[in-house]
């Protein structure tokens, strides 16, 4: 959100703008009031998720100044056309029989797999100290 510095939202009442106002002022915002129903917040980067969601938590309506397309916010705040997809989730080249290869393995299992314990382990040895 280069080319914008800050957010505007209008409050129903006064005292929901204040309230608003401290709780960002606490996180580290700048918000400044005008005409005590009326706030704007500077933001940078990622703080625009969180000031919108602050601001319209505490009934703020997003104002907009100049035409700007909702989309645009958005896209700012939640950086959709940024998300990373790790190389190991994309599965281009994923062959179909190897996802089902040890389908067809013989399932039965003998009586030592079952009960792989030879009886060793029934005993702490004596080098155990607590």
């Amino acid at each position: 959100m280069s080319h914008l510095s800050a957010i505007m939202f209008d409050f129903s009442d006064s005292s929901s703008a204040a309230m608003a106002r401290e709780l960002l002022l606490e996180l580290g915002y700048d918000p400044v009031i005008h005409h005590e129903r009326r706030m704007h917040i500077h933001v940078e980067g990622g703080d625009l998720t969180s000031a919108l969601e602050i601001a319209q938590a505490h009934g703020g309506q997003l104002v907009e100044q100049a035409h700007i397309a909702e989309e645009a916010v958005t896209s700012s705040a939640y950086a959709l056309d940024a998300i990373t997809i790790p190389a190991h989730v994309v599965n281009e080249d994923w062959i179909d029989a190897e996802g089902a290869r040890n389908r067809d393995e013989d399932g039965v299992m003998t009586s030592e797999e079952l009960l792989p314990d030879d009886g060793t382990y029934n005993h702490f040895s004596g080098d155990v100290h607590i």
